[in-house]
């Protein structure tokens, strides 16, 4: 009975390069669809932060004025200003540390410095992160993604392609690039190394939304 019932379950739908072009252009709009939503998220969070950052240092400084013998109910002329120069300076400085040390493993032996530094670039880092989120948007056009259809159904049929024989699937070089970067951040693919050699492979998490035969 259990190999009947085993038997008689239906097989994955495999689609026509035309149709997995299609489908592909819908997983490409779901996936921009979350990288919108986390990029706003950390927007809010971002903005958020800020404003509670102007609050704390606004009642410091009324605080301070107080402290000293300052009869002040209202902020320096100019805070607000310094206050945005200085915002983004640290944005600034965080997105040059960023440039010079690209690296971003955490590390065991860090200096007190670095400690620091670490705590106050925290918020600015933060705001660096919508845009390298925005970054991790996919756009590929109609023809583009016509290719990376063909190719796919190739790998799905040859279980994997050395990385150095992509060009014969896809000849421009920065559509080619275009494609295998797009195809890796949908989780489509992934590069394994594999005896001193590159190789290409569907992804484990590969959608069956794509309709690729399944060998």
């Amino acid at each position: 009975m259990l190999s009947r019932n085993l038997s008689a379950a239906p097989a994955p739908r495999v689609f026509s390069v035309e149709s997995t072009a299609r489908a592909l252009r819908c997983e490409i709009a779901r996936h921009n669809l979350q990288v919108a939503g986390i990029a706003l998220f950390t927007l809010v969070v971002a903005v958020g932060l800020w404003v509670v950052l102007y609050a704390v240092c606004s009642w410091g400084v009324l605080f301070f004025q107080t402290a000293v013998g300052i009869a002040a109910v209202a902020l320096p002329h100019g805070f607000t200003l310094v206050f945005l120069v200085a915002a983004a300076c640290s944005v600034g400085y965080a997105w040059l540390d960023r440039r010079l040390t690209p690296n971003d493993l955490p590390r065991d032996d860090k200096s007190p410095g670095e400690i620091t530094a670490d705590f106050l670039l925290s918020l600015p880092r933060i705001t660096l992160a919508i845009w390298g989120t925005l970054s991790a948007a996919v756009s590929l056009t109609a023809h583009e993604r016509e290719e990376a259809a063909a190719f796919l159904h190739r790998l799905a049929r040859e279980r994997r392609i050395p990385l150095h024989n992509v060009p014969l699937d896809i000849a421009d070089a920065h559509a080619r690039f275009r494609i295998v970067f797009a195809l890796q951040l949908l989780e489509v693919i992934d590069l394994r190394r594999d005896e001193r050699e590159l190789w290409i492979r569907l992804h484990s998490s590969c959608p069956r939304t794509l309709g690729l035969p399944r060998l």
